[in-house]
Formats: structure tokens, C-alpha cells, sequence
């Protein structure tokens, strides 16, 4: 009778536990970051001083762009859109073609090919979060 108890005992507790080769050790950043917010940075530019970049992002899936051609152009882009996640949940695509990888406090701007754009320049395709910025960019 001992015996079967603890068989049973042992049953319970053993159920309740999974194996760890099946629990989902996968994240993406749709999922588990905070990626709701305001962005900031100067991307470099052939033909100007640098594309100074604001963009917020808010649910559902919406941006708000505002982008200054630095040294050349007096009239600032505006825009606003909606924005879909890829597969993995890391990167995110603007109806206007644009792609980023999200990560806890900034965006990489991605090539057409979703990845990385490398060379002396690299960290420069890069936006930062603004901290303590929750209202929307104003579009005029």
C-alpha cells in the first residue's frame, strides 16, 4: 500500500513539472520588450549632412515618422503608416518600405535583404529610444 502512494505521490508531482527539451526557450522583441516609444538619430546622407530621423512607435503596429535632410533641405518629410512584425518578431517593416531590427532601447535600420548594414559607418544606422517621450509626433 506504501508503495502504491508513493507511485501515485510521484505521478502528481511528476506531471506538474515539464521536461526541459520542450519548453520554448524562444523570445522576440514584439514579445518581451517594451518597444512602444519615440526614437532618435542621424543617419548618414550622400547628398546632406546626415538625414535627422525622429519615429514613435505606438500600438496598434502605428509610426509616425519625421525626417530633416540636415544642411540642404529647409522642409522637414512627415509621415505616418502602420508597420507589420517578420515571422521572427524582431524586426519590424513601414508600409513606406523601411526595416528595423527592435531591440530594448534603439532600432537598427536594416538593408532591403533584413540585415545589417556594415562598414566604417555602421553604428550610425542606428535610433535611439528617448526616454520619458510618449506623446505623438505632430503631423501638420
Amino acid at each position: 500500500m506504501k508503495n502504491l502512494c508513493l507511485v501515485i505521490v510521484l505521478t502528481i508531482v511528476g506531471c506538474g513539472q515539464q521536461d526541459a527539451s520542450f519548453i520554448n526557450t524562444t523570445s522576440s522583441s514584439k514579445d518581451t520588450l517594451q518597444w512602444q516609444g519615440v526614437y532618435h538619430g542621424v543617419f548618414p546622407c550622400l547628398s546632406c549632412e546626415g538625414m535627422d530621423t525622429t519615429l514613435e512607435l505606438t500600438l496598434p503596429n502605428k509610426y509616425t515618422i519625421h525626417t530633416i535632410r540636415l544642411g540642404t533641405d529647409p522642409n522637414p518629410y512627415r509621415g505616418s503608416g502602420t508597420f507589420k512584425w517578420d515571422q521572427s518578431g524582431n524586426i519590424i517593416i513601414l508600409d513606406r518600405g523601411h526595416i528595423y531590427q527592435v531591440y530594448s532601447d534603439h532600432l537598427y535600420l536594416l538593408d532591403v535583404k533584413f540585415r545589417r548594414i556594415k562598414g566604417p559607418d555602421a553604428e550610425q544606422y542606428r535610433v535611439d529610444k528617448i526616454e520619458g517621450l510618449g506623446q505623438q509626433i505632430k503631423i501638420d
